[in-house]
């Protein structure tokens, strides 16, 4: 199926590439969870936190059996308009909205798109999953400094990953118990182990402390005691994985952050101008990182 998916997609990304909404990151070339959900909803998010009194709510929605719910009818019409070239490119996701909303402004206007957006499930014959249906509010005025239960970090992924890291360590060490070794091993932790601890690094690379990030480090010499080959630190994979993430962000013309890096550009060198920061939270986030980085590289 997957095979098979390729080959339709092929087809058919260029007969509706015309009529995405900007924000689709489904199915696009080089485009992925990372751009969609951690880099541009974080970035996003915390650029409009640099604003004093500003606040964030977002919705992620989920759906009961999207797919095996909604009327091959309704999805026949969408493909139609859009071959007049008459549909709304918000539609363009087989039919289906994007799975999270970021509103800045009133409560009257937040509910009001809510409320238009479960309008739109309904007479779409879309079933809103509530038990999956999560609404995050970031706030980090005074007044309500006595109602924060969460600090807003990464040390809970940093939990779960040096957990998920540790499962895996032993996997691979039963490989090396039966004689496993060299390249084959290697592949191994690259696409099991190394996979995992490093999901997403290019967003909390720069962001997390330097006690989570010393917890990853010890994972990563732990793996390389079984391997018996020296591998690369956190820091050195976050950065490489950076830099290749911003020059993909640089050639993607189509990318939503595209204007905001081309305003970054200097007319002058190859240098990219640093962001302005506030909130060290935005400051220690992925793009002025990664402009840190590319302004370093070019220097030398």
């Amino acid at each position: 199926m997957k095979t098979l998916e390729r080959l339709v997609l092929a087809h058919l990304r260029p007969l509706v590439s015309s009529f995405m909404d900007p924000l689709q990151f489904a199915y696009q070339p080089d485009i992925g969870v990372d751009d969609a959900v951690i880099i541009y909803l974080l970035h996003t998010s915390l650029t409009h936190l640099e604003k004093a009194g500003s606040t964030v709510r977002i919705m992620f929605f989920d759906f009961s059996s999207a797919f095996n719910t909604i009327q091959p009818r309704l999805l026949g019409d969408k493909l139609q308009l859009a071959s007049w070239g008459g549909s709304s490119p918000h539609y363009m996701d087989f039919g289906l909205p994007h799975s999270q909303t970021t509103v800045y402004g009133d409560d009257r206007e937040y509910r009001g798109l809510i409320q238009d957006f479960a309008d739109w499930c309904l007479r779409n014959n879309l079933q809103i999953n509530a038990g999956k249906t999560k609404e995050l509010v970031v706030d980090f005025r005074r007044r309500i400094a006595t109602l924060r239960l969460h600090r807003l970090d990464w040390s809970d992924n940093t939990n779960a990953l040096v957990k998920k890291g540790n499962s895996r360590l032993f996997l691979l060490r039963r490989l090396r118990s039966f004689g496993v070794q060299g390249p084959l091993l290697r592949t191994f932790y690259d696409s099991v182990v190394a996979s995992a601890i490093f999901y997403g690094i290019v967003c909390w690379a720069s962001s997390i402390t330097d006690r989570d990030r010393r917890r990853m480090d010890r994972l990563v010499r732990r793996a390389s005691s079984v391997l018996g080959c020296p591998l690369d630190s956190v820091e050195v994979v976050g950065n490489g994985r950076m830099m290749a993430k911003l020059s993909s962000l640089l050639n993607n013309t189509s990318h939503p952050l595209q204007d905001t890096l081309t305003a970054l550009g200097s007319s002058f060198s190859e240098r990219l101008l640093h962001p302005r920061c506030v909130k060290e939270r935005y400051r220690r986030s992925f793009l002025p990182a990664a402009v840190r980085l590319h302004n370093k590289q070019n220097a030398r």
